[in-house]
């Protein structure tokens, strides 16, 4: 397999449970960056949540950020944010609140909530971010986010999700990473959109480029390559969708899929 470019998201892929990078996937990423080939991180979280992962990786390329609205140059700094304006976050707000969901908004490196609660707590362990209870959060919301983002079950969020794109169908995006999050972005944001920008900008070329993932938000990007991988701990609909399946996170699937097939086999080629 020639690969020249390596695309991954990150939690439940190149992440594993306990949300930390393996020293052995650090190492095989490390192996590929030094072969010239490109490592670009695409995730769902938002740039500020992605950066210890960032900082640790060092892979001098951009990445891709809350699910494709953002994209982050190689210097960690933003090269571009699409954001819902402030009118259209307070009406999506206001339709999962309806919803009995928990809600939150991103703006730089804070994201912000109505009252303090387990699921504010929650992912303020697991982003990393910093957050702060507001009181009246659709009151709040006077400036551009480029997510909002709501938790439930996830049966709710099955059931919700259909309704929300219907609702608001030409005017946001829906995406679901872990099954509990409704992540609302604007319409034309997708991981898989983002990747077709950064082509146009570092010249990516599909048919030499491999891409991991495993939930619903990965499908776009998976798209773009014939080289598609999906993880087994992935969602269904995700691995019947890609072309390969690699071992879980839980086991540094990403990784161990990279060394076999990319960096052994370029290393057999060049024994030839």
């Amino acid at each position: 397999m020639r690969i020249d470019t390596i695309v991954s998201d990150l939690d439940d892929t190149l992440l594993n449970d306990d949300c930390q990078l393996s020293q052995y996937t650090v190492d095989v990423l490390h192996r590929c960056t030094e072969r010239g080939i490109r490592v670009i991180p695409a995730s769902g979280r938002a740039m500020n949540s992605m950066l210890p992962y960032l900082k640790r990786l060092n892979t001098g390329c951009p990445a891709i950020g809350c699910n494709g609205a953002q994209l982050i140059s190689p210097e960690l700094t933003l090269m571009r944010c699409l954001d819902f304006d402030a009118s259209l976050a307070r009406e999506l707000c206001a339709f999962m609140e309806e919803n009995s969901m928990y809600v939150q908004v991103y703006k730089d490196e804070y994201f912000y909530y109505a009252t303090e609660c387990d699921s504010a707590k929650q992912y303020k362990k697991s982003s990393g971010m910093m957050g702060k209870a507001v009181g009246d959060l659709q009151k709040f919301i006077t400036f551009p986010t480029p997510k909002v983002l709501g938790i439930t079950h996830p049966e709710e969020v099955a059931r919700i999700l259909p309704i929300a794109q219907e609702h608001f169908k030409g005017r946001a995006a829906f995406s679901v990473s872990k099954p509990y999050f409704l992540e609302a972005e604007p319409p034309e944001v997708s991981k898989g959109n983002a990747l077709k920008e950064l082509s146009k900008i570092i010249g990516i070329n599909p048919e030499t480029t491999l891409v991991f993932g495993d939930s619903l938000n990965d499908l776009s990007m998976l798209a773009f390559t014939p080289n598609s991988v999906a993880m087994e701990n992935g969602r269904d609909e995700v691995k019947a969708a890609a072309r390969y399946i690699c071992q879980p996170n839980h086991q540094d699937g990403v990784a161990r899929f990279i060394e076999e097939h990319v960096l052994n086999a370029a290393a057999k080629e060049e024994r030839l």
